[in-house]
């Protein structure tokens, strides 16, 4: 639905009341309210806020080319307005669209002076009205049923305009000297359907106020300068809370940061305080294995045979005719003691020594008149 509206035409401006009033947000209200009694903002009137157009006929409207784009198109804008326009370009007022097309970008201008405009917006800006834009009239039909088609509007005046809209951009703007007819206005628009306001059924065109119906898209064409444009307080409320939630985020990090640092650097402490005790128990554990090894191996010892303890016994066992030429001692699975010498009797040799061991004689021989053995016994 349609808010309230306002023509500025040639005899003045004509007020359209429209739809209901366009509530503001709750957020904006409570916002507005505060600055008001903390006097940030004047005590004054409210009234709905309120959309101008500004009949074509009023409208200096210029199409060209510029070999520029993206941001160089401003820059260059600055420097052509005071060439382009037939009156100062610092009293008027003035918005443009731009189109990328190959390695030109196609710009169309309105303009109108101040003048005419200015003492019709501080009217209603004086009785509490907020202004949501200043649009050539044009723009009041196009609405988003309309923002894919190709359609032409004939807007009638001290000299008819005839308008050609495609994709939601005004693409042709043509000064008739007088109204034509629906065969001329298709002919020149390049377009089976055109529109005009108040239009009879056998006139040809299709009644325009058909498409007042829809919202307006209201997105280009805004002549209202921003001295004029009511501050959005739900944006400025928006930003702050972004703002603030950007703040939380770094400030989050940053105690994130500041806490991982400070756990470091605690445990960094706590790392050099164990040090000297880990370093002590690094010498005390090698100290342990070290006595572990040596026990081992004093324990290994403790298991062998005594050898003078046997040397002893074999002495006192060994007969008086009996002589050791070798000796030596092999510890496998049990302990054993070679002996090769000679004796005189080797059945009192095997007798004497049984006391040692488990004896075994594994060769006897006779050389030089002596009796040789080689003997073996396996000690308990």
């Amino acid at each position: 639905m349609r808010g309230a509206e306002v023509i500025i035409t040639d005899q003045g401006a004509i007020r359209l009341e429209g739809g209901p009033e366009v509530k503001p947000h709750p957020a904006e209200v409570v916002i507005t309210r505060l600055l008001t009694k903390i006097g940030l903002l004047p005590q004054q009137k409210t009234g709905p806020p309120v959309t101008v157009y500004v009949a074509e006929e009023l409208l200096f409207c210029k199409q060209f080319s510029l070999p520029v784009k993206g941001s160089g198109i401003k820059q260059a804008m600055g420097y052509q307005m005071e060439m382009l326009l037939p009156f100062p370009a610092d009293a008027c007022f003035s918005s443009y669209e731009t189109e990328r097309r190959n390695k030109e970008t196609a710009v169309t201008l309105y303009a109108v002076p101040e003048e005419g405009i200015a003492p019709h917006l501080q009217e209603l800006t004086a009785s509490g009205h907020s202004l949501v834009g200043l649009f050539p009239l044009s723009q009041r039909y196009l609405s988003r049923s309309q923002s894919k088609k190709k359609w032409a509007l004939l807007l009638p005046g001290t000299m008819a305009t005839l308008l050609t809209f495609a994709n939601g951009r005004m693409r042709q703007r043509l000064l008739c000297p007088s109204i034509p007819t629906i065969g001329e206005a298709m002919e020149l628009s390049g377009c089976d359907e055109v529109y005009c306001p108040g239009a009879l059924a056998d006139s040809g065109f299709a009644d325009a106020d058909s498409l007042l119906a829809d919202e307006p898209l209201g997105k280009t064409f805004n002549l209202l300068p921003a001295s004029y444009r009511r501050p959005d307080y739900f944006k400025f409320l928006i930003a702050g809370l972004a703002l603030l939630n950007v703040l939380s985020l770094f400030l989050l990090l940053g105690i994130k940061e500041y806490r991982y640092h400070a756990t470091s650097n605690r445990v960094e402490a706590e790392i050099a305080t164990l040090q000297p005790t880990m370093k002590k128990i690094k010498t005390l554990g090698n100290k342990e294995s070290q006595s572990k090894k040596e026990i081992a191996r004093l324990e290994e010892i403790g298991k062998n045979p005594d050898l003078l303890a046997l040397l002893t016994n074999l002495t006192a066992k060994l007969p008086a005719s009996a002589y050791l030429e070798q000796l030596r001692m092999e510890k496998k699975e049990a302990a054993i003691l070679y002996l090769d010498g000679y004796a005189d009797d080797m059945g009192e040799m095997s007798t004497s020594l049984q006391g040692l061991g488990e004896v075994s004689l594994k060769s006897t021989s006779r050389r030089n008149n002596k009796n040789y053995f080689q003997m073996e016994i396996t000690l308990p």
